[in-house]
């Protein structure tokens, strides 16, 4: 519940129990920014977003820095005491051409490649060599390496066999690998293929995709269609039934806050109303309707971003958004805050 305003008072022994709020306060605030990164997690705490237990957490005064391995350091100062987080990843979405960002600026599992100059066609020969068992640092290679069209036309049938046969890995090296090419794949990929993806999320699967290849697909479908605004409705009907099926999945209170849920769950959301799908309208009543407030001005802030991206390419497209945004978060996001 939000602070009621009214002066806590504290006896002159609490010492104890104000270091014991920091460690509850510090734990909470280490476990969201491991699922969302920390520039979410900062954004919500300065607007004032995050609640514990008992209140809304907020930021009084903090310094972000970045450490030489790439991660960020912050210490924050809060409402219920003063936070460190260490060694946090930055997890921007920006609108730019998923073929032309830089790969290493998008990962959510690090991955260390070997340091090996080699050339283009070398690389598309070596990963056309290994056949159906490249080495894991090749794959990450060729995520960092840019192919033309006619090369692109090579390595995606390649890269989209390494993900088939090594998405069940229980190597922790392979699934970095099959991440880089989920990445790679997706970003290269023709627009009218997309629904191509949802074979990764089917239900039937022997084992399921783990989470985090679960967000690797759906971030790098929104950034496409960010990037790219449908011009018909609806171009993927069996890819945007795959993502409301994790939606309905996760969007539990029980299961939310688990693990990395919380993400996949709003960027499920987000990539069905990224492909215009008549599953919009229910996906942004789930959000709207979740009992965490945060969850539901997280999905609009970035839907509200893309309606500003939409507007230069796809005014129709980007009218259509608006509308359904302000249907249904306009009553929600008004009322007084919750949780």
């Amino acid at each position: 519940m939000p602070p009621s305003g009214e002066t806590r008072t504290r006896s002159t022994n609490a010492i104890t129990t104000a270091n014991a709020t920091t460690r509850e306060s510090q734990a909470f605030l280490s476990a969201f920014m491991k699922e969302q990164g920390l520039e979410a997690t900062y954004k919500l705490l300065k607007q004032g977003r995050l609640s514990t237990d008992d209140e809304m957490m907020t930021v009084i005064d903090g310094v972000v820095q970045r450490s030489p391995t790439g991660r960020y350091n912050a210490a924050l100062q809060t409402n219920q005491g003063p936070v460190v987080l260490q060694g946090a990843e930055r997890t921007d979405r920006r609108s730019t051409d998923p073929q032309m960002i830089s790969s290493r600026s998008s990962r959510s599992i690090d991955s260390t490649v070997d340091s090996i100059e080699l050339t283009v066609d070398q690389i598309l020969c070596q990963l056309t060599d290994a056949s159906a068992n490249p080495p894991a640092s090749l794959i990450c290679m060729v995520e960092l390496t840019r192919f033309d069209p006619s090369q692109n036309q090579t390595l995606l049938p390649l890269l989209w066999q390494y993900i088939l046969d090594h998405r069940d890995s229980n190597n922790c090296g392979e699934l970095v690998a099959v991440a880089s090419a989920i990445r790679k794949y997706i970003a290269i990929m023709p627009m009218d293929r997309m629904g191509e993806l949802a074979v990764l999320l089917e239900t039937g699967h022997r084992s399921q995709l783990p989470i985090d290849l679960e967000i690797e697909v759906a971030k790098m479908i929104y950034r496409n269609f960010e990037v790219y605004p449908p011009t018909a409705v609806d171009p993927h009907p069996e890819l945007a039934q795959r993502f409301w099926e994790r939606v309905q999945a996760y969007i539990n209170p029980l299961v939310l806050l688990k693990d990395k849920h919380s993400a996949i769950t709003s960027l499920a959301i987000e990539a069905i109303v990224a492909m215009r799908s008549p599953l919009a309208e229910q996906a942004l009543q789930t959000a709207a309707k979740c009992p965490y407030r945060w969850f539901a001005e997280l999905v609009n802030d970035d839907l509200e971003e893309l309606q500003r991206k939409w507007s230069s390419k796809n005014p129709s497209a980007e009218n259509w958004l608006r509308e359904l945004q302000n249907n249904i978060f306009a009553d929600v996001l008004s009322s007084k805050p919750g949780v």
